[in-house]
């Protein structure tokens, strides 16, 4: 695809928005003592693994000659969903792509632990929808 509608993009914002939001809700009800800590941890862990897969998999058919030979956070989402479904959840970013700590939004260089927590999931979506809205956006 060259380009997704403005009411698109909007939608999938929203979708993901309210994934962030239900696991918000999730930890707000935690009891306040620390016994559920740990498992709250690590459902975090995995469910931001998960909604990265399916923010990658609302524009998976987006054409690449548009995002341009710059890394950015378009080339940076691919690369973290790639490495945490083929990589042991070590990034991996394509050779020549340019993704290191200094481009990415995660501060990853190749090899490094992927971790997404809410606020680094947080951050990736934010950077990706923006680039999204800029590369491919039109109005609706």
């Amino acid at each position: 695809m060259s380009e997704y509608s403005g009411d698109y993009i909007d939608s999938c914002r929203w979708r993901i928005e309210a994934e962030v939001a239900a696991f918000d809700l999730l930890r707000s009800q935690a009891p306040g003592d620390g016994t559920m800590d740990s498992a709250i941890q690590d459902i975090e862990d995995e469910y931001f693994v998960a909604v990265a897969s399916q923010l990658e998999g609302m524009f998976t058919d987006r054409g690449r000659g548009a995002e341009g030979a710059s890394p950015g956070p378009l080339q940076e989402l691919r690369a973290v969903v790639a490495s945490l479904n083929g990589n042991g959840g070590r990034f991996d970013p394509p050779e020549g792509s340019g993704l290191d700590a200094s481009t990415t939004v995660l501060g990853l260089d190749s090899g490094d632990p992927i971790r997404l927590d809410r606020e680094t999931f947080q951050s990736l979506a934010d950077a990706f929808f923006d680039a999204i809205e800029e590369t491919y956006g039109v109005d609706s």
